[in-house]
């Protein structure tokens, strides 16, 4: 668990650390290799997180999204560190919510069922070749996807790869990695 925390804190300090033109670049070319994917035109139904200002912004996937007609769900986060993903139209149906994380309002909000999604576009600091991924150490993601059944991506500039990383019986791999290099997987 100290290794995993290390990482993390080293995740965290490479995305808080990088230069804001970089990181324009990095999720423009995110952006193109995931729009031109078949994963992206395969999906009728995305869940995503709104981004923190040091993450990948996803407010561009989300435009994109309804701009192809798409339905976006955004996680609300709920008792016992579970999360509950709601469908958003409009973005006044968000709020500050915990962690400072912008989740939807769910009572001007429809639920969305698991077997509804179908790409979770899941975030994380760091990433490994096998698909795991170390994210803040609350488990939500691998909690809410223990039971999901339909894809599951990453986005993750090519600095956040490494060879392989610690892994814990509940940790669960994405089924795609892409970077700013294109897919890895």
């Amino acid at each position: 668990m100290e290794e995993k925390e290390k990482l993390r804190q080293e995740g965290l300090r490479l995305l808080k650390e990088m230069p804001q033109t970089d990181k324009l670049q990095i999720e423009h070319r995110l952006a193109e290799h995931l729009f031109a994917s078949f994963v992206w035109k395969d999906a009728k139904s995305i869940g995503l997180t709104m981004a923190l200002p040091h993450e990948w912004d996803t407010t561009k996937l989300i435009q994109q999204a309804w701009l192809e007609k798409k339905r976006i769900c955004v996680p609300l986060t709920i008792e016992n560190r579970a999360m509950q993903f709601y469908h958003i139209e409009s973005y006044n149906q968000l709020t500050n919510g915990a962690f400072s994380i912008k989740e939807p309002i769910a009572d001007r909000c429809e639920p969305a069922s698991k077997d509804t999604i179908d790409l979770i576009i899941v975030p994380g600091l760091l990433f490994d070749m096998s698909g795991y991924r170390i994210g803040y150490g609350g488990g939500y993601y691998d909690r809410y996807l223990t039971d999901y059944q339909n894809k599951t991506l990453s986005l993750a500039g090519r600095q956040q790869i490494k060879q392989s990383l610690p892994v814990e019986p509940l940790d669960l791999p994405v089924d795609h990695l892409l970077t700013d290099d294109g897919f890895l997987f």
